[in-house]
């Protein structure tokens, strides 16, 4: 058993703070390849790009396409066995190794996510489409950062356990993170409720925030966001 410091997404104005968390070793490690093959890696593809103009999973970007980078960041962490969910072209489709289906099309990332969540019935890693600057290392840091069971309250013998462990930069990145599959019913309760936006779908108390690069969460949303990191 040891310490660690990591953020939480918490309190009655939903502002991240750092506490102390318990980590109990004798929890599956999320790090380990066997924790690995636990979790089912996808990526959202059901996006409209409307701001970008038109498909932009498709744009060219260096030896490949912008879909080709999240996919193959997690294929580096995960193996060959990325999914992709959400209504997308087959060109977009075909670059992943499988294609999760979809009930819930055209409602954003939160109906992505929950059929991802159905179909794995585990842990799921999701990343948005268009995150042309993801790292396997990005990926690694969620990881670690979930291998700690939840929050230990002073005088409290039972743990708050975290459902969605996802990045932040100046604010959360829900697009970017490892949810649990009980974080499914969460989900289903803000879609029944018309609550759309993936940011609050799930209890501030259930979900921790992990600092990364902001370079690294960046999405692309329009052409000159696509120009930019080209150049780079």
């Amino acid at each position: 058993m040891g310490e660690c410091i990591a953020l939480l997404f918490g309190g009655r104005d939903d502002r991240p703070t750092v506490r102390t968390i318990t980590i109990f070793t004798t929890r599956k490690d999320f790090m380990s390849s066997d924790g690995l093959q636990l979790i089912q890696p996808a990526v959202l593809a059901g996006g409209r790009s409307r701001r970008f103009g038109r498909d932009k999973l498709v744009e060219p970007l260096h030896d490949a396409l912008l879909i080709d980078h999240p996919i193959r960041t997690l294929r580096e962490v995960f193996g060959p066995r990325v999914g992709i969910v959400g209504e997308c072209a087959p060109r977009v489709a075909s670059r992943a190794d499988m294609v999760i289906p979809d009930p819930y099309p055209g409602i954003g990332p939160i109906g992505g996510l929950l059929a991802a969540l159905e179909y794995a019935r585990g842990p799921v890693f999701l990343l948005a489409g268009d995150l042309a600057a993801i790292t396997p290392e990005t990926i690694r840091r969620i990881l670690a950062a979930a291998a700690a069971p939840g929050e230990e309250e002073a005088g409290e013998a039972e743990s708050v356990e975290p459902l969605a462990i996802i990045a932040a930069t100046d604010r959360p990145q829900p697009c970017i993170g490892l949810y649990r599959p009980q974080a499914a019913a969460y989900l289903r309760r803000a879609l029944s409720d018309e609550r759309f936006a993936l940011r609050h779908a799930i209890p501030a108390a259930h979900v921790r925030l992990v600092e990364v690069a902001a370079e690294a969460a960046r999405n692309i949303n329009r052409p000159d966001d696509l120009v930019n990191r080209k150049n780079r």
